[in-house]
C-alpha cells in the first residue's frame, strides 16, 4: 500500500514511526504537528478491475499522531487517541462511542523517544483481524484487532469489510537470485506487509512466507523468507489475517439503551 501526500511530498507506504521529540516537528514542504490531518493518493493508477480480491487505494484520509506508550503497533492495528493524539490499542470495551484510526506505519515503542506516524480515518485499508473476516459488518474483537463476530455495543460504525480474508488475486513475480529475499513484480498495487504469498511447489517462494514491505520504487517487495529459486512464477497474494476495510471516520457503538 503506497499513499502519497502532495503537501508534504512523502510517501504513506507501511514503513517504520521516526523519533518525534517533543520539542520537535515533522518537516517536509510542510511543518507538522501532531493531530494535522491530509489528504493522501494512491501511486499506482487507477482502480484495477480485474478481479473482486484486489484491493484499490484511492483518496484516503490520514492523520499523524504519535506513540508514547511502551506497546507497539503494526500497520492494520485499530487505535484510538487522546487529546495530545497520542495512540493506545483501540479498548475493547462495549458502547464507548469512541472514534478509531487504521495504522499505516510501524510504530516503535514511545516510552523511551517518542514516535510519530501515519493512521488512516477514511479510505480503504488492510486491518488485522482477530478471526478470520468475512464480508459485511465489522465489530471490535481482541485488542487492536477487528472481528466478523457480532457483539453488542461493539460495533465499528461507518465501517464495513469489502474484501474478506480468504481473498486471493495473482501476479507475475521474478526473484533474481536464489535466497533473496528481494522479488520483482509490475507494480505493487493492492499488495501490503503482512499478507501471505505464495507461488505452486513452493518455489521459487518457500511456504509459510509473508511479505515484510513493500519497495518505495513501486516494483518490488520484500518477504519474510528466503527464496530457493531464481525465475519468474505466478504468485498467489492472500489476505490471511486482514480483512480489507472501506471507513469514513469511523467509531464504536454508544450506548443506544
Amino acid at each position: 500500500m503506497r499513499l502519497a501526500i502532495p503537501q508534504l511530498s512523502t510517501l504513506v507506504d507501511f514503513g517504520p514511526s521516526r523519533d518525534f521529540a517533543t520539542s520537535a516537528v515533522f518537516t517536509g514542504s510542510a511543518t507538522v504537528q501532531p493531530g494535522a490531518i491530509f489528504m493522501a493518493y494512491p501511486t499506482i493508477g487507477g482502480p484495477d478491475t480485474s478481479d473482486a480480491d484486489t484491493p484499490n487505494w484511492g483518496a484516503s484520509e490520514v492523520m499523524f499522531v504519535v506513540n508514547t506508550s511502551s506497546s507497539t503497533f503494526v500497520p492494520g492495528n485499530l487505535v484510538q487517541w487522546d487529546k495530545n493524539f497520542a495512540i493506545a490499542a483501540a479498548a475493547t470495551t462495549a458502547n464507548t462511542g469512541a472514534p478509531l484510526g487504521v495504522c499505516l506505519s510501524t510504530f516503535s515503542a514511545g516510552n523511551t523517544t517518542r514516535q510519530g506516524g501515519w493512521i488512516l480515518l477514511s479510505g480503504i485499508v488492510p486491518a488485522t483481524f482477530s478471526v478470520a473476516a468475512t464480508a459485511g459488518a465489522v465489530f471490535l474483537g481482541t485488542s487492536t484487532n477487528a472481528t466478523p463476530t457480532a457483539a453488542a455495543g461493539r460495533q465499528i460504525l461507518n465501517a464495513t469489510t469489502v474484501i474478506a480474508a480468504a481473498g486471493s488475486f495473482t501476479r507475475s513475480v521474478t526473484i533474481r537470485v536464489s535466497g533473496s529475499r528481494r522479488v520483482e513484480v509490475a507494480h505493487v498495487g493492492g499488495i501490503y506487509p503482512g499478507m501471505t504469498v505464495s507461488t505452486a511447489g513452493n518455489t521459487p517462494i518457500p511456504t509459510s512466507t509473508e511479505i515484510s514491505s513493500v519497495g518505495q520504487d513501486g516494483t518490488s517487495f520484500v518477504i519474510n523468507n528466503n527464496s530457493v529459486a531464481s525465475g519468474t512464477a505466478t504468485a498467489t497474494f492472500t489476505h490471511t489475517g486482514y480483512g480489507i476495510l472501506l471507513v469514513n471516520r469511523p467509531f464504536v457503538q454508544g450506548q443506544i439503551t
